[in-house]
């Protein structure tokens, strides 16, 4: 049977189920990080109790862990390696906007879940 992960899904409302998922498979451009602290601020507490969209969500955008497995280019380019002690930044913006340039990722249209529908962000995005 393959390694399993165990992660904490507001399934609905109010709601959180705690589920298995297959570990998951990174490329030589990725890694994988094993939380230790997800923190929670009052936009989780907000959408955890209204949520803006349906589909389950591993909630928690605060992470602070260690990088349990990084592919060489991951680790190239961002001078990280496998055992390292990482904050994750939670906005993925698109890295070719002027605000993205400028390393303001939060001002990226494609994270603001308030005007994108399709906004992407770890922990608000299914």
């Amino acid at each position: 049977m393959a390694e399993q992960v165990l992660a904490a899904v507001r399934t609905g409302p109010g709601t959180t189920e705690m589920r298995e998922f297959p570990m998951p498979d990174i490329g030589d451009d990725a890694a994988l990080l094993k939380i230790e602290v997800a923190g929670i601020c009052g936009t989780d507490v907000k959408l955890y109790r209204r949520p803006t969209i349906d589909e389950p969500v591993i909630m928690g955008h605060e992470n602070v862990g260690i990088v349990a497995k990084a592919g060489a280019t991951w680790s190239e380019i961002h001078g990280l390696h496998e055992g390292d002690r990482i904050f994750v930044e939670h906005y993925v913006g698109c890295m070719h906007c002027g605000w993205c340039r400028l390393g303001e990722y939060r001002h990226c249209e494609l994270t603001d879940w308030r005007t994108n529908h399709d906004a992407r962000r770890y922990g608000y995005t299914s």
